[in-house]
C-alpha cells in the first residue's frame, strides 16, 4: 500500500509537469499569430464589434445593435449580431401591438428574451414570455409570436446559417422579407392586433393577461 501511495506521488507531479510543458509548447508556437484588439465599426449591413483575437469576435451590448442597425418588418425589427462557422446570432425587436399568425421555418431555433414582454403561440397555446426567458422551436415547428404589452420585446435569436452565409446575404434577405410582408399585409394577411377580430383567440388571451391592452390597440402605428 506505501509503495503505491509512494508510486502516485510520484506520477503525479510528472503528469501534471508534462501537461504544462505541452501548453507552454502551443503558447510559444501562438506568440507569432497573435493580433491587436481592434474594434471593427458597423456598416449597413454589420454592427460594430470588437476583435479580441483571430477567431473570437465581441458585441459588448447588444442594445447598441438595435438602435444602429436593423430593418423594419411587420413581423418587427430585424437585424445581424455575430456569424460563426455553423450558426448566426440576429435580434428581433418586436413592437407593441405587433401579431404574427403561427407558421413554420425551415430551420429551428433557441430563442432568448433580453427584455420585455411578449406571447409565444404554437398550436393554439400560448405562453407568456419575459425578460430572462429562453425557449427553441424545432425544424418546421410552427410558432408565432403577439406583442400585446406596452413595452414590446427584445429577442435574441441563434439558429444554424443554413442558406444565409454571410452578413450582407442575411440583410438582402431582410430587405426582400419586408416587400414580401407589405405585400401579404396588402392581401389581407393580418399583422397587427387592430387587423384581427375581437373574438379572436389571440386578442382574447391579451386581454387576459394586460389590463392596458385598449391602449395598445390606440398606440398602433404602421
Amino acid at each position: 500500500m506505501k509503495l503505491a501511495v509512494s508510486l502516485l506521488a510520484l506520477l503525479l507531479p510528472l503528469g501534471a509537469l508534462a501537461h504544462g510543458d505541452d501548453h507552454k509548447h502551443k503558447d510559444d508556437k501562438n506568440k507569432a499569430a497573435i493580433l491587436e484588439k481592434k474594434t471593427v465599426p458597423a456598416t449597413a449591413a454589420v454592427p460594430e464589434y470588437v476583435q479580441l483575437a483571430k477567431n473570437v469576435e465581441v458585441i459588448p451590448n447588444i442594445e447598441n445593435a438595435v438602435k444602429s442597425s436593423g430593418v423594419l418588418t411587420h413581423e418587427g425589427l430585424f437585424g445581424p449580431l455575430l456569424f460563426a462557422e455553423q450558426t448566426r446570432a440576429f435580434f428581433i425587436e418586436l413592437k407593441p401591438g405587433m401579431f404574427l399568425g403561427e407558421h413554420p421555418h425551415d430551420l429551428g431555433s433557441i430563442i432568448y428574451t433580453v427584455r420585455g414582454k411578449w406571447v409565444l403561440a404554437s398550436e393554439g397555446k400560448r405562453q407568456v414570455m419575459e425578460a430572462g426567458s429562453l425557449f427553441r422551436f424545432g425544424d418546421n415547428m410552427p410558432t408565432g409570436w403577439e406583442a400585446p404589452f406596452g413595452e414590446g420585446a427584445l429577442l435574441l435569436v441563434v439558429k444554424l446559417k443554413g442558406k444565409t452565409t454571410s452578413y450582407e446575404n442575411f440583410n438582402s434577405g431582410l430587405k426582400t422579407m419586408a416587400v414580401q410582408l407589405e405585400k401579404e399585409r396588402k392581401s389581407g394577411i393580418p399583422f397587427y392586433f387592430s387587423e384581427l377580430k375581437p373574438d379572436h383567440p389571440a386578442v382574447v388571451f391579451a386581454r387576459s393577461v394586460n389590463p392596458n391592452f385598449d391602449a395598445v390597440l390606440k398606440s398602433i402605428k404602421k
